[in-house]
C-alpha cells in the first residue's frame, strides 16, 4: 500500500509514479497488488468555502490519469496535502481494512513546510506511524522514504536546511526501529530527485521525477525484498512530456450583493487559474490573481456601476494557457450583472 501526499495521489492528467512502478512490477512478471481505499488522482474543485483558505473544499480522488494509459491496478492511500502528523492517527486502521503486506511511505514535506512538526517531532511521528502498522500487522514490512526539496520560496528561506536536518535525523532512527520480523529500509528520494528538472512546479513530478521516484522504490524494494531481482527497468527519460493545457471556454458572471461570482468550465489537467482584470471605468490597467485561483470560481469584490474586464487562463504548475476573451461587467444598481464580451 502506497502511503503519501500530493507526490504519490498526483494530479488529474498525471502518469503518477505509482503507474510507473506497477509498470516495472509487470515488466519482472511479478504480481504485486496495490491496495488502499482511493484509486484516482486530484482534481480542483468547482469552487472553495466561503472562509476559504481557513477551509478549504473536500478532496477528490476520483480524478483521471494521463488519457491512452491502462492503469487498472490503481489503489492506494495517498492524499493532497496529507502530513504524517494526520497518517499516523490512521495507519492501523488501514493496515487492518486492507492488509497490505508492505508499506511504500512518502510523507512529510507538508509537515515541515506548513511548520506542523519540527524535523525532531517528525522523527518521533514516524515511530508511532511504524508503531501503530504494525499493531495492525507484527510482520509489516515498510519502505519509508526522506523529504525531497523544492525550488527555493521567498517566504520559507529556511525550508531547505529543515529538510536536511530531518533527512539526516532519519536514517539512524530507521535503523533503530527496523526488526527481523518487520524490517525497515530507508528509500533516498532526495539524492536523486531535482525539484528544477524534476518537478512541473518545483516541487510537484513531471515525468522525468515519476520516473526517479518509481525507480527509487522499485530498486530499494528489489535490494531489500525482492533478492535483487526487481530493479527499475525502465531508463529515466530526458525530456520533460507536459501535459497540453487548454484555456477555459468562457466565462460566467452571477452577482452576489457587492460581489460577482466568476465561473469558468472546469479545464482537465488544470492545477489552478490566473484571473486577469481591471476596473475600466478608473482606467486602470490590468491585475493579475496574486495567487493561481485552486477552484473552478471565485468571487470578486466590485463597486456598482462600475465596468471591469476579465479574463482567465489555466496553469499547470509553470505552464500557462492563453486566456479567454476579454469579458465586460457591470454591477447594476439592482445587483444585476452585465456581461458582454469585448470585441
Amino acid at each position: 500500500m502506497i502511503v503519501g501526499d500530493s507526490i504519490s495521489q498526483g494530479l488529474e492528467g498525471d502518469y503518477t509514479w505509482r503507474y510507473r512502478l506497477s509498470q516495472n512490477f509487470n515488466k519482472h512478471d511479478v504480481l504485486v497488488r496495490f491496495v488502499g481505499p482511493w484509486a484516482g488522482t486530484s482534481v480542483l474543485p468547482a469552487s472553495q468555502p466561503s472562509d476559504y483558505p481557513a477551509r478549504t473544499a473536500e478532496p477528490v480522488y476520483t480524478g483521471r490519469y494521463r488519457p491512452g494509459i491502462d492503469f487498472r491496478d490503481n489503489r492506494h492511500y495517498a492524499r493532497w496535502g496529507r502530513q504524517l502528523h494526520e497518517a499516523k492517527d490512521n495507519i492501523k486502521d488501514a493496515v487492518a481494512a486492507y492488509g497490505p503486506d508492505y508499506l511504500m511511505v512518502e510523507l512529510g514535506f507538508n509537515d515541515l513546510a506548513w511548520g506542523v512538526s519540527c524535523p525532531e517531532r517528525l522523527v518521533a511521528d514516524i515511530e508511532v506511524f511504524v508503531r501503530r502498522a504494525r499493531d495492525a500487522n507484527p510482520d509489516i514490512r515498510l519502505l519509508i522514504a526522506n523529504v525531497v526539496h523544492r525550488t527555493p520560496l521567498s517566504a520559507d528561506p529556511n525550508l531547505a536546511d529543515i529538510i536536511d536536518s530531518y533527512n539526516r535525523m532519519l536514517p539512524c532512527r530507521l535503523g533503530a526501529l527496523s526488526t527481523a520480523r518487520s524490517r525497515i529500509a530507508l528509500v533516498d528520494l532526495a539524492r536523486d530527485y531535482d525539484p528544477h528538472s524534476d518537478a512541473y512546479d518545483g516541487l510537484h513530478p513531471n515525468n522525468i521525477g515519476e520516473f526517479k521516484i518509481a525507480r527509487a522504490f522499485a530498486d530499494v524494494f528489489s535490494s531489500a525484498f525482492g533478492r535483487g531481482r526487481i530493479d527499475f527497468l525502465d531508463p529515466v527519460p530526458h525530456m520533460t512530456d507536459p501535459l497540453p493545457i487548454a484555456a477555459p471556454a468562457g466565462i460566467t458572471v452571477t452577482p452576489r450583493g457587492s460581489h460577482i461570482a466568476i465561473s469558468w468550465p472546469h479545464v482537465f489537467g488544470a492545477s489552478g487559474y490566473w484571473l486577469y482584470w481591471r476596473d475600466a471605468t478608473s482606467g486602470k490597467g490590468f491585475r493579475r490573481s496574486p495567487l493561481p485561483i485552486l477552484a473552478d470560481s471565485l468571487e470578486l469584490r466590485v463597486q456598482h456601476g462600475h465596468a471591469y474586464e476579465l479574463m482567465v487562463s489555466a496553469a499547470r504548475g509553470l505552464q500557462e494557457s492563453p486566456t479567454t476573451e476579454i469579458t465586460s461587467v457591470v454591477l447594476d444598481d439592482h445587483d444585476a450583472a452585465v456581461a458582454s464580451a469585448v470585441p
